[in-house]
């Protein structure tokens, strides 16, 4: 009988303390997945963010590689060359496409178009003789929510015989 007493006491024991049940209640569940909600909304957004800054950097370096790829072409130039001649005001160079293309269900679709245009003045003389020009070139494109983004790049040619080719 004394065991029995005994061990009755100490389940009753165990019941009272909250000992010997594992588990979690139904209240700690909701609190842990509200968390758990919160720190995921949190994190999605900041991948959102993430993607929209990866496309718009992307933008941004094809742009730079478009407006370079102008400045060698006129760099290659003979100084004398008539496409070298003050255009006055700027000057369209039309619509570059990317090589880049993404893919989907379809035909692939160009993901950005780019218009480029370029300026040429004429700079200092010296002896008389035309020295050095000034070229502009502008690279622009839309993307959603940010229309009208411009790359510019300035390079200046001089007219040295010494360093000719």
């Amino acid at each position: 009988m004394d065991k029995l007493i005994q061990r009755f006491s100490m389940r009753r024991a165990l019941r009272i303390r909250g000992g010997g049940r594992d588990g979690f209640t139904l209240i700690e569940v909701v609190v842990a997945m509200g968390i758990l909600a919160t720190g995921l909304l949190a994190v999605s957004a900041a991948q959102l963010y993430a993607m929209r800054g990866g496309r718009s950097g992307r933008h941004t370096t094809d742009a730079a590689e478009y407006a370079q790829s102008q400045v060698e072409v006129f760099e290659r130039m003979d100084f004398a060359d008539a496409a070298l001649d003050a255009t006055g005001g700027w000057t369209s160079n039309g619509v570059v496409q990317p090589s880049s293309q993404v893919q989907t269900a379809g035909a692939p679709v160009t993901e950005q178009a780019y218009a480029l245009r370029y300026r040429i003045a004429n700079g200092a003389l010296v002896s008389g003789r035309l020295f050095m020009k000034t070229i502009d070139v502008q690279v622009t494109w839309d993307e959603p929510n940010r229309p009208g983004r411009v790359y510019s790049m300035t390079t200046m040619r001089h007219n040295d015989a010494r360093s000719a080719n």
